[in-house]
């Protein structure tokens, strides 16, 4: 019985430690990966930009016009009218978009209805297929530069996409922020620096035509975007972040939509890895570096989690040392250091505007709050794709 529980704990504790090791790696090597110079000029092929929206009726009039200013008439913007119970189509036409309808209650989700826009273009399709959410602003110019490196590139590109904190939300709000900035800034740069690959991170994101036609998106994966990824790196086509080109959204105003915008990434994400890691593993471990590397990085859980296993583990590394397995102590202690050293080094090399020291105080509140998140309700809303109830309106959808 003693070697067991000396064998777990170590087991446990080793697996904390290359999660607190490579999330380190991460944070240390995005401080050297910088945006990279537009690609050379290309004679610009056609871009279709396609936009799922479910009951994205108060605001995707306001995202097709800032989109349609950073295209030309050759271009396209397809809104998806996605299960909508409100007049999302009908604001969307006058602003410049071809705004679809779909309508079927029996197959709900983000890819179906990307699917059903990439479907609309076959007829004529672009060279290049852009995605981003009916929330979504992209900065000037960033349209265009994803879809040229995407074109020049000849793999998926993503954008660099952050959530900012509403005027006036409370000081939780600019932790969510600094966590979001987080994953989708420095540990996606950091792993791209490490091994040449990053994730696609939800909207934002460019693919040649011959890529995207030939996937199938067609899904109620809530993070279709993690499954999208492992798709493009199995077919060798890994995806590239582009830190010169940003869009933004922002984080929910309200508790309930807070906590539903984090249920559907932290369990969508921690299902994800549980069905893709494994198989990526066994690929890394062939020979795919890339491969190997994204396992690693999609095995390690959301901070809440990690820090939560660490304090599991830790009393049973005790128990081990105590029956003289050492060992698990030590690593379960060095994987407590790593991870807090990369927060910190992570907070003060990128993250003090998102979060300043002022509003420190606030990650109390924040892990408070996650409670909400892994309880029922919180786990039924990442099983599906929801409204957010943003406090401002009566509810956007999520994305």
């Amino acid at each position: 019985m003693s070697a067991l529980i000396i064998f777990l704990a170590t087991a446990a504790a080793i697996a904390l430690f290359v999660a607190g090791a490579f999330l380190l790696a991460e944070v240390v090597a995005a401080f050297a990966e910088t945006a990279k110079p537009a690609p050379p000029p290309l004679t610009r092929g056609r871009i279709g930009i396609v936009i799922p929206a479910h009951n994205e009726r108060e605001i995707v009039a306001a995202t097709v016009a800032a989109v349609r200013a950073e295209l030309r008439t050759v271009d396209r913007i397809i809104v998806v009218a996605d299960n909508c119970s409100d007049d999302t189509a009908a604001m969307a036409r006058p602003a410049g978009a071809d705004a679809i309808e779909r309508n079927d209650a029996t197959r709900c989700g983000k890819g179906y209805a990307l699917q059903f826009g990439v479907d609309h273009l076959r007829n004529d399709p672009p060279e290049t297929v852009v995605f981003i959410d009916a929330d979504c602003r992209p900065a000037p110019g960033a349209i265009a530069r994803i879809a040229e490196r995407a074109a020049y590139m000849q793999r998926p590109v993503q954008a660099l996409y952050l959530m900012n904190a509403p005027e006036g939300a409370a000081p939780k709000s600019a932790v969510s922020a600094f966590a979001w900035l987080l994953m989708n800034r420095v540990r996606m740069s950091g792993l791209q620096r490490i091994a040449g690959v990053t994730r696609l991170t939800g909207s934002g994101m460019a693919f040649p035509w011959r890529l995207i036609s030939d996937i199938n998106l067609a899904s109620g994966e809530i993070v279709e975007d993690i499954a999208l990824t492992v798709k493009f790196v199995e077919a060798g086509a890994p995806p590239f972040l582009d830190l010169g080109a940003l869009v933004t959204s922002e984080l929910a105003r309200s508790e309930a939509g807070a906590a539903t915008q984090r249920a559907r990434w932290e369990h969508g994400s921690l299902r994800m890895a549980a069905q893709t890691a494994p198989k990526l593993l066994l690929r890394g471990l062939a020979g795919d570096l890339k491969a190997l590397a994204l396992a690693i990085d999609l095995a390690i859980p959301p901070l809440t989690v990690l820090a939560a296993m660490i304090g599991v583990v830790l009393p049973a590394a005790v128990v081990a040392a105590f029956l003289g397995g050492g060992g698990a102590l030590s690593f379960v202690v060095w994987s407590l250091m790593l991870t807090v050293s990369a927060i910190v080094l992570a907070w003060f090399g990128f993250g003090r505007e998102a979060l300043p020291a002022t509003k420190i105080r606030a990650v109390g509140a924040y892990l408070v709050s996650k409670l909400r998140v892994y309880g029922k309700e919180g786990r039924k809303s990442a099983e599906r794709w929801t409204r957010t109830e943003r406090g401002d309106e009566e509810g956007r959808a999520e994305r």
